[in-house]
């Protein structure tokens, strides 16, 4: 039971505690660095600090702290400098890409005019072939067609005409 009172007696008294009215809640803190702080520089001095300090990049390979604050601008003009870099390469990977691929199509529509050439030849070849059959089997039976172009119609140009 002593508990429960003790609790409900602090829970009084915080509750009881403003703060609204009071006009250093508006005054603000001084920003506190520890870095800075000279009771901490017995902890800063140890190895294993150091070493984490470094590697987050508070403090320089010589032990000196580095002021965030004033490297700022530094800091803005790089990160500036890399997206200026990656927005480069994304553009010269994207031109590479469409280089790559109208090369391709050029590719692809030389090899189909190649197929189709080919096939044309075939045709072609096929259609002599089935010329010279027809032919042959004309005068082994003995069928006599007029040469194409020889006769009265070509003569006057027409069939119908004059």
């Amino acid at each position: 039971r002593g508990t429960r009172q003790k609790k409900k007696n602090v829970l009084d008294r915080e509750e009881g505690w403003d703060l609204s009215t009071c006009s250093s809640v508006q005054a603000r803190l001084p920003s506190y660095n520890a870095l800075m702080d000279p009771n901490m520089r017995h902890f800063f001095e140890n190895r294993s600090v150091q070493k984490h300090l470094s590697k987050t990049g508070q403090i320089d390979p010589s032990g000196r702290v580095i002021d965030l604050e004033r490297n700022k601008s530094k800091l803005f003009i790089l990160e500036q400098e890399f997206k200026s870099a990656e927005r480069i390469e994304y553009w010269r990977q994207k031109e590479e890409e469409e280089m790559r691929h109208r090369v391709q199509q050029k590719r692809h529509q030389a090899l189909e005019r190649a197929r189709a050439q080919e096939k044309l030849s075939k045709l072609k070849e096929d259609k002599l072939i089935r010329r010279e059959i027809m032919s042959v089997m004309r005068e082994s039976h003995g069928i006599k067609y007029p040469a194409i172009g020889s006769g009265p119609e070509s003569r006057s140009g027409s069939a119908f005409g004059p």
